[in-house]
């Protein structure tokens, strides 16, 4: 089966509402909004994303916000904002008709070392009420794993396996090469299976979040491509240019589409 491909606005942050007609003149399958910095959704900006892609058979994701949060944080208040914030990218894929939004876990602070598990704990909290929110609003969630060398949770995929133990009904979004950083690729390809329903595809060399073209770096596509479920997830290049996302949706459709 042929694999949904597209491309994320990470490579147009800024800009992303002048540049989004030249990204659906490629013809692309898939069109991820980051909904960052300059790019936030409005109802203005539903409108005109509505009338853009009207013409367009392209399926939509949203990515919530990535920047300043942390859904576990251990100030209540900056906890709950951080929520609010990935609540109302639910609402908006919601409004748009996009089947999947990102969320990005929680981060570790010092804290865990005299309280441990408490950012655990409250990552677990926050992701319950934005599944929840979500299946009520008929969006699907897909957790993304997080690189080394950050303080990120869920950088393992025995991490997700311990949510899933808890009774979080989670589908994750594999990044690639977040997974290359963690020489956690093969492990997920095994473990999550079919809770794979969106993956973010980019390159590097195997210890930092490059964001490199597909081919210039050491991940193995070709595991990737026998072990995905194909007919299930949808796809999309992040890369950090325009120029880069372009050459990485050429090769991705070379690897996949083939």
């Amino acid at each position: 089966m042929i694999m949904p491909l597209g491309i994320s606005t990470l490579c147009t942050i800024g800009k992303t509402y002048r540049e989004m007609g030249r990204l659906l003149d490629l013809g692309i399958g898939v069109l991820e909004i980051l909904e960052e910095y300059k790019d936030r959704l409005t109802p203005s900006r539903i409108k005109k994303v509505e009338e853009l892609t009207g013409s367009y058979d392209v399926r939509l994701t949203i990515h919530s916000p990535i920047l300043d949060m942390n859904i576990a944080s251990s100030t209540r208040s900056f906890r709950n904002e951080s929520v609010r914030q990935v609540l109302r990218s639910v609402d908006n894929a919601a409004s748009l008709g996009a089947e999947l939004v990102v969320v990005h876990p929680g981060v570790r602070t010092p804290l865990d070392f005299l309280v441990p598990n408490i950012h655990w704990r409250y990552n677990s909290e926050s992701l319950r009420k934005i599944l929840e929110h979500a299946e009520a609003r008929g969006v699907k969630i897909g957790v993304e794993n997080m690189p080394a060398n950050h303080s990120y949770l869920l950088e393992t995929s025995s991490e997700f396996l311990d949510l899933i133990g808890e009774g979080l009904p989670l589908q994750m979004t594999l990044d690639v090469g977040h997974a290359n950083t963690t020489s956690q690729l093969e492990k997920y390809l095994q473990e999550m299976g079919t809770r794979i329903a969106h993956v973010h595809l980019h390159d590097n060399r195997g210890h930092h979040d490059e964001h490199l073209v597909i081919g210039e770096g050491t991940i193995d596509w070709s595991l990737l491509k026998k072990n995905l479920d194909m007919g299930h997830l949808t796809g999309v290049i992040e890369a950090n240019t325009l120029s880069d996302a372009l050459h990485s949706y050429a090769k991705a459709r070379q690897i996949f589409n083939s």
